[in-house]
């Protein structure tokens, strides 16, 4: 009995001091848990997965914001519907990264999994008194066109 205590306050001990030993991360502003997007970005993933289209995809991010009246959605609907033809069925999407710009504005960088490929993402959101929306968005099957940084990482100017 006595040997049972002391191994469970030895575990107890070690795995307290283990988690202090893991790296913290800041929180990011409207961003939620790290690796999450804003529920409007979640919501319009949730029902292309649904509905197998990116068209409905466009009708939930276009709501409420610059890109409601825009025609741009439309547009990027008809990319996905040839892209698709390519690529394959939408599997998923990560979030790759996270700025934000001032307390009401951010920019949420995704990878959208398809069956053969990616497809990389950039929302421009805006926080309203309702929540985030969708500001501007822009896709690219090239990272680097999406996220200009990933064209100079691990290279110098004089290489």
């Amino acid at each position: 009995m006595n040997i049972n205590r002391f191994a469970l306050r030895s575990l107890l001990v070690v795995t307290l001091g283990c988690g202090c030993l893991l790296p913290s991360f800041p929180a990011r502003a409207g961003a939620g848990a790290p690796g999450q997007a804003p529920p409007v970005i979640q919501n319009g993933f949730t029902v292309w997965a649904k509905n197998r289209s990116a068209s409905w995809a466009f009708d939930v991010w276009k709501i409420g914001g610059l890109m409601e009246l825009d025609p741009k959605p439309v547009t990027l609907s008809r990319y996905f519907l040839q892209m698709e033809q390519v690529l394959g069925n939408y599997l998923s999407y990560d979030v790759v990264e996270t700025r934000s710009l001032g307390q009401n504005a951010q920019v949420i960088y995704v990878s959208i999994n398809f069956d053969r490929a990616a497809v990389f993402g950039r929302f421009m959101l805006y926080r309203t008194a309702k929540g985030w929306v969708v500001q501007n968005m822009d896709f690219s099957p090239r990272p680097e066109a999406i996220m200009p940084w990933l064209a100079f990482e691990g290279v110098t100017y004089t290489q």
